[in-house]
């Protein structure tokens, strides 16, 4: 269909009557307002349809040749959008209602009209075809972003059953490889001892050096193998926590004793703060001294030499929670970092810092330590929060309910926050 310019200005109306003068007045009546199209019978409307963007219909009932209903019936077939009326003489009210609900009219009005009503009738009209439209247009934008939606669905699904796929390959990944460390390891500790027993005294102070150095990387192994059989072990949702009551006191000293060769080796001073009312907190202790373990490691090879590491613990009575703080003042962390530290495997953007050594100043080890941290506070019902400016050091803070639920269910929000300045 070619639209007249005139079309897309002003709304198009056309009027169907087989009476001249009513035409004349009509279009008179509306001519400052519409484009008002006049036609005598359906065979000249028809032919100003195909060729104007018409949005109203008004037509009379008894028309020569065809009724108007005759007319807006196959009018609503072949052009739905356009607003069908009818003005009628009829004086039979049945007669009316049966006439519109065959030609699906939106309105009709009754000879004689008042100019006043006649306009009403007709802005009516227009303002129903235009809300009409605008219905059409969003139903159409609907449609289409639903259908975006399901093809962005259909992506998020296949990309989620790969990512099944490879947390599945991941898990036997590292089951095959802490089976296949641990054979190994129990080798190297056997052969170890085996020739200290044979040799006794005879044994050089070469030789002796040697096994030393061969016991420790045995041990890195080890413990290496341990970290990834506690990822692979306490992934399961359904393993419980081995919850009783720790001293605080004694667990610090615990703690304390356990990285104090690696303070003296970088010449590093641990500053405890403890808060007098709190004595004891209900947690699993193994799993509480493994997260600690891992944040204070992790301060020590982060941290310059002769530096202060704090480990502070409160409770926040507000919250019913434990705050255990470990605070540094060493490189920092990137940015870019920040959001995957707590990964599995993540140690650094820079493979140049990697080492599998425990406490060397910004080495990385293979990415385990911090995921375990971040596992066993989110099993107690507790989460991370690290604060950390690249260049200034870190401050990793955990945040553990008083009263941890069984099995491993989140009393608090689980979700690790990263918050880098």
């Amino acid at each position: 269909m070619e639209v007249q310019d005139s079309d897309r200005t002003r709304g198009t109306f056309l009027v169907v009557d087989d009476e001249p003068d009513i035409l004349d007045a009509i279009a008179r009546l509306f001519r400052k307002e519409y484009h008002v199209l006049t036609a005598q019978t359906v065979d000249e409307a028809w032919k100003l349809i195909d060729t104007h963007d018409v949005q109203v219909v008004m037509t009379d009932q008894r028309m020569p040749c065809m009724s108007g209903i005759d007319f807006l019936v196959d009018l609503r077939k072949s052009r739905p959008q356009i607003v069908r009326v009818l003005f009628t003489g009829y004086s039979n009210i049945t007669n009316v209602i049966d006439a519109i609900n065959e030609g699906h009219v939106y309105r009709y009005i009754s000879k004689p009209w008042k100019p006043v009503e006649l306009r009403l009738f007709v802005a009516q009209a227009f303002e129903y075809y235009r809300s009409q439209r605008e219905r059409d247009n969003l139903l159409q934008r609907l449609q289409e972003a639903n259908a975006q939606l399901e093809e962005q669905n259909a992506l998020l699904s296949t990309a989620n059953e790969e990512l099944t796929i490879l947390d599945r390959v991941k898990n036997v990944f590292m089951e095959v490889v802490s089976h296949e460390l641990n054979t190994p390891i129990a080798i190297v500790f056997g052969y170890t001892f085996l020739l200290r027993k044979e040799m006794g005294d005879d044994l050089s102070s070469v030789a002796t050096k040697a096994l030393a150095g061969i016991d420790s990387s045995a041990v890195r192994l080890k413990n290496i193998s341990n970290r990834i059989f506690q990822m692979l072990g306490e992934g399961d949702e359904t393993h419980t926590l081995d919850l009783e009551w720790v001293d605080l006191h004694k667990f610090v000293e615990s703690l304390h004793e356990q990285i104090d060769p690696f303070l003296e080796k970088r010449n590093q001073t641990l500053q405890l703060s403890i808060e007098p009312s709190l004595v004891r907190v209900k947690a699993d202790e193994d799993k509480l001294n493994a997260l600690c373990l891992n944040l204070l490691m992790n301060a020590i090879k982060f941290s310059y030499d002769d530096q202060t590491i704090a480990l502070e613990i409160e409770a926040l009575p507000e919250t019913e929670q434990v705050s255990i703080t470990v605070r540094d003042c060493g490189v920092g962390i990137p940015d870019e970092e920040v959001s995957q530290i707590f990964d599995v495997f993540f140690s650094t953007f820079n493979s140049g810092h990697h080492s599998s050594g425990q406490f060397e100043f910004n080495k990385r080890g293979i990415g385990l330590g911090l995921a375990v941290a971040k596992r066993f506070a989110e099993m107690h019902g507790g989460f991370i929060q690290v604060d950390s400016t690249e260049g200034q050091g870190s401050r990793f803070t955990v945040l553990l309910p008083r009263n941890p639920r069984q099995p491993g269910v989140s009393a608090l929000s689980t979700t690790t926050q990263h918050v880098a300045h």
